[in-house]
């Protein structure tokens, strides 16, 4: 009995691990050392713990076999809440959670990357270049085969 729940915690365990994240997306930090060491292009998935549509894809795009090909092969990936409180250090700089109101705010970084007119949207999909450029924003919603065909246009 004892055996049967503990596979069955295990089990648990790693599925939820691959539902309910990209097990293969870097942090920022770790993204500056592997980009020196592997340069790649750049794909960040900005996200908010409240929006459906960010867990829609983290739990079907992003689990795509496919896409987790493409993303660990050719690009470096992150993924990242854009309400984070946490400050970041990127780029010789560091962001911060800036409040709006009593319990809402954005991550300066997340504006950096992925603000169009001060607005943060989620889910936006942000393309850099190995000299971390932004080469493409894309916000909204994609499904695996959206996602595939963007992310195969961007190579």
């Amino acid at each position: 009995m004892v055996r049967i729940v503990s596979i069955f915690l295990l089990t648990m365990a790693f599925g939820l691990n691959t539902v309910q994240g990209q097990d293969y997306a870097l942090t920022f930090e770790k993204l500056e050392t592997l980009q020196k060491e592997d340069p790649k292009p750049v794909i960040v998935f900005l996200h908010a713990p409240w929006c459906n549509f960010c867990e829609n894809m983290k739990q079907t795009s992003f689990q795509d076999e496919a896409i987790k090909q493409l993303l660990t092969k050719d690009f470096h990936f992150v993924s990242f809440d854009g309400e984070s409180k946490e400050d970041v250090t990127f780029l010789g700089n560091t962001f911060k959670y800036k409040p709006t109101g009593a319990n809402t705010g954005t991550h300066e970084l997340a504006e950096q990357l992925g603000g169009k007119d001060g607005v943060v949207s989620y889910p936006t999909i942000v393309f850099l270049n190995k000299q971390y450029e932004i080469l493409y924003q894309n916000d909204g919603f994609l499904s695996a085969k959206q996602l595939k065909k963007v992310l195969r246009k961007m190579l």
